[in-house]
Protein backbone atom coordinates (compact mmCIF):
# COMPACT_ATOMS: atom_id res chain seq x y z
CA UNK A 1 0.00 0.00 0.00
CA UNK A 2 0.82 3.48 -0.76
CA UNK A 3 2.83 5.86 1.64
CA UNK A 4 1.25 9.09 2.35
CA UNK A 5 3.05 11.50 4.47
CA UNK A 6 2.81 15.49 5.22
CA UNK A 7 6.19 16.71 5.83
CA UNK A 8 6.91 20.20 7.47
CA UNK A 9 6.60 22.06 10.94
CA UNK A 10 4.22 20.18 13.67
CA UNK A 11 1.54 22.56 13.58
CA UNK A 12 1.14 22.91 9.84
CA UNK A 13 0.52 19.20 9.39
CA UNK A 14 -1.44 18.11 12.67
CA UNK A 15 -4.65 18.28 11.11
CA UNK A 16 -3.45 15.50 8.46
CA UNK A 17 -3.37 12.96 11.15
CA UNK A 18 -7.23 13.18 11.58
CA UNK A 19 -7.70 11.73 8.10
CA UNK A 20 -4.57 8.67 8.73
CA UNK A 21 -1.48 10.59 6.99
CA UNK A 22 1.80 9.74 8.24
CA UNK A 23 3.18 12.70 9.82
CA UNK A 24 6.96 14.21 9.13
CA UNK A 25 7.55 17.17 11.10
CA UNK A 26 10.92 19.17 10.49
CA UNK A 27 12.11 22.33 11.44
CA UNK A 28 15.21 22.78 9.68
CA UNK A 29 16.00 22.75 6.28
CA UNK A 30 18.46 20.25 6.46
CA UNK A 31 15.93 17.96 8.47
CA UNK A 32 13.48 18.60 5.66
CA UNK A 33 16.57 18.02 2.77
CA UNK A 34 17.80 14.68 5.08
CA UNK A 35 14.09 13.65 4.98
CA UNK A 36 13.09 13.88 1.79
CA UNK A 37 16.40 11.97 0.89
CA UNK A 38 15.53 9.22 3.03
CA UNK A 39 11.71 9.14 1.47
CA UNK A 40 13.51 9.03 -1.99
CA UNK A 41 16.09 5.98 -0.92
CA UNK A 42 13.12 3.49 -0.54
CA UNK A 43 11.19 1.58 -2.92
CA UNK A 44 7.36 2.47 -1.95
CA UNK A 45 5.04 4.71 -3.83
CA UNK A 46 4.53 7.70 -1.72
CA UNK A 47 2.91 10.83 -1.74
CA UNK A 48 4.72 13.60 -0.36
CA UNK A 49 2.83 16.48 0.77
CA UNK A 50 4.51 20.00 2.19
CA UNK A 51 3.60 23.60 2.04
CA UNK A 52 5.04 25.57 -1.02
CA UNK A 53 7.31 27.83 1.32
CA UNK A 54 9.24 24.02 2.26
CA UNK A 55 9.12 23.41 -1.00
CA UNK A 56 11.41 25.40 -2.58
CA UNK A 57 14.04 24.61 0.55
CA UNK A 58 13.67 20.85 -1.54
CA UNK A 59 13.82 22.32 -4.93
CA UNK A 60 16.47 19.46 -5.96
CA UNK A 61 15.03 16.87 -4.27
CA UNK A 62 11.49 17.53 -5.61
CA UNK A 63 13.39 17.45 -9.13
CA UNK A 64 14.86 14.24 -8.34
CA UNK A 65 11.08 13.02 -7.66
CA UNK A 66 9.58 13.99 -10.66
CA UNK A 67 12.10 12.43 -12.27
CA UNK A 68 10.73 9.22 -12.24
CA UNK A 69 10.90 7.93 -9.11
CA UNK A 70 7.61 6.03 -7.14
CA UNK A 71 7.54 9.25 -5.16
CA UNK A 72 4.68 12.03 -6.17
CA UNK A 73 5.18 15.55 -4.12
CA UNK A 74 1.82 17.52 -4.06
CA UNK A 75 3.22 21.16 -2.71
CA UNK A 76 0.21 22.69 -0.76
CA UNK A 77 -0.18 26.64 -0.60
CA UNK A 78 1.31 28.36 2.40
CA UNK A 79 -0.76 29.90 5.17
CA UNK A 80 2.71 32.45 5.07
CA UNK A 81 3.42 32.80 1.95
CA UNK A 82 2.07 34.47 -1.18
CA UNK A 83 -1.14 32.49 -2.55
CA UNK A 84 -0.72 31.23 -5.54
CA UNK A 85 3.43 30.36 -6.35
CA UNK A 86 2.19 27.39 -7.53
CA UNK A 87 -0.99 28.25 -9.50
CA UNK A 88 1.32 28.23 -12.88
CA UNK A 89 2.65 24.82 -12.57
CA UNK A 90 -0.76 23.49 -11.84
CA UNK A 91 -1.90 25.31 -14.88
CA UNK A 92 0.28 23.75 -16.85
CA UNK A 93 0.18 20.20 -15.75
CA UNK A 94 -3.53 20.41 -15.88
CA UNK A 95 -3.43 22.12 -19.84
CA UNK A 96 -0.64 19.09 -20.88
CA UNK A 97 -2.77 16.07 -18.99
CA UNK A 98 -6.08 16.67 -20.70
CA UNK A 99 -5.03 19.06 -23.54
CA UNK A 100 -7.66 22.25 -22.45
CA UNK A 101 -6.06 25.15 -20.28
CA UNK A 102 -8.51 24.85 -18.18
CA UNK A 103 -7.33 27.56 -15.53
CA UNK A 104 -6.98 30.07 -18.24
CA UNK A 105 -3.71 31.94 -17.86
CA UNK A 106 -4.79 34.95 -16.26
CA UNK A 107 -8.81 33.90 -14.80
CA UNK A 108 -8.88 34.08 -11.08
Amino acid sequence: MPRVIAMGKRAAILPFRAVGVELMAVEEPDALRQAFRDILAGETETLVMLPEDLAAECAAEIRTAREGTAVVVLTLPSANGPIGRQRELVRQLVARSIGVDLMGKNRD
